[in-house]
């Protein structure tokens, strides 16, 4: 399972990614409108970052951790239904990215 560890981790930065591209075209927005609705989206995405990168942080620490035998059989358990979040946020922000550029 370590493949969908790293798996995991690939999506998840290419979901960051997105989002700091998401926050380009925000900035931009908010520079012309000063809209309030286009500074939630900035806040929005700007937790969104922070939060992958906590995800990141996490995985690699209990990765380095996973000497244990029971600590490493959560991990391989788990990475494979992290490498399933990751991929559907990853469509979900394809999909917003796409919408957004247009």
């Amino acid at each position: 399972m370590a493949f969908a560890l790293w798996a995991a981790a690939i999506v998840a930065f290419a979901n960051i990614a997105m989002t700091l591209a998401l926050l380009g075209i925000y900035a931009g927005t908010y520079r012309r409108i000063r809209s309030s609705f286009t500074l939630g989206l900035l806040l929005f995405g700007t937790f969104f970052v922070v939060l992958n990168l906590a995800i990141l942080v996490f995985w690699v620490f209990l990765f380095q951790q996973a000497g244990s035998s029971s600590l490493g059989t959560f991990v391989d358990e788990a990475s494979g239904y992290m490498l399933l979040v990751n991929v559907g946020e990853a469509l979900a922000l394809a999909n917003l990215l796409r919408v957004t550029w247009k």
